[in-house]
């Protein structure tokens, strides 16, 4: 079976199933080590009967990881979560067919919703404290002209408008920033481990002294952007282009080696929770 071009891009054009649940019962985060993306799945789960009645999910993925997704969230709803624990990947394909080189992404998806369901039974979701939403963060940016200190921990906020936003010693922990408009802003002593800045505009960007381990930098913008002293380990990646940063910033304790993005292939796999 061909993969239908035109269900695919009316998926990822629609988003299906793509938004942050407020009142989901578990949020769970997992991180694809193989290309790096970012998975958050939202399950509301109703009590008294043990079913999923709601599912939904947010990536920094492409296309081929949103598909997945979309489909992992749809065959959730209605589903036990016995029956959850014990989705497959030919679930998933059961639905939409993917092609040979991309089958790691419903393979994906499934070991993120088998996640969610193992965050629901043992309590180790992201905390509810922690489920800092954009809503918020633009909230406090018009109260106080500002976000300094700020706890904005998981927080969502692709492709949005922060040019000179003052963020200087806030906690943007495993935030997603990607494609952010980041011209002059200062991330100065702001903590950005596992944080995913891909495609952003860093243009003129203050991150002296920031904590970028684990952090994910390709494709980004950095003309001008001031980077000494931020900290570095093997998770934090950058283009090749962009190596030199390196240079001006150190190298948090851990292992030596500094992992380089490298062109995305077909068969990059493997996970880990964020």
């Amino acid at each position: 079976m061909s993969m239908n071009f035109e269900r695919f891009k009316a998926i990822n054009d629609e988003r299906m199933n793509y938004r942050e649940m407020e009142d989901a019962t578990v949020v769970s985060a997992y991180r694809n080590t193989g290309c790096g993306d970012g998975y958050r799945l939202y399950l509301k789960i109703d009590e008294a009967t043990g079913n999923i009645s709601d599912a939904t999910y947010t990536t920094t993925g492409c296309g081929f990881g949103l598909v997945a997704l979309a489909m992992a969230t749809e065959w959730a709803r209605g589903k036990s979560v016995e029956q959850a624990e014990q989705v497959t990947a030919e679930d998933l394909e059961s639905m939409f067919e993917f092609p040979e080189r991309r089958k790691n992404y419903p393979q994906s998806a499934v070991e993120a919703l088998r996640k969610a369901v193992a965050d629901y039974r043992n309590g180790t979701g992201i905390k509810p404290e922690d489920r800092i939403t954009r809503a918020y963060a633009m909230e406090q940016l018009k109260a106080n002209g500002h976000l300094r200190g700020e706890k904005l921990t998981q927080v969502i906020l692709e492709n949005e408008d922060l040019s000179g936003v003052d963020f200087e010693g806030a906690d943007l922990g495993h935030a997603f920033l990607t494609g952010c408009n980041l011209e002059g802003a200062n991330l100065r002593g702001a903590r950005l481990r596992g944080t995913f800045l891909n495609n952003a505009n860093l243009k003129n960007a203050d991150l002296r002294e920031a904590d970028l381990r684990w952090a994910k930098l390709t494709g980004v913008e950095i003309e001008g952007a001031r980077f000494e002293g931020a900290l570095y380990d093997i998770g934090t990646r950058l283009d090749p282009r962009h190596t030199h940063l390196f240079g001006l910033m150190t190298q948090g304790t851990g292992k030596q080696d500094i992992y380089l993005e490298k062109p995305a292939t077909a068969a990059s796999t493997g996970s880990s929770s964020t």
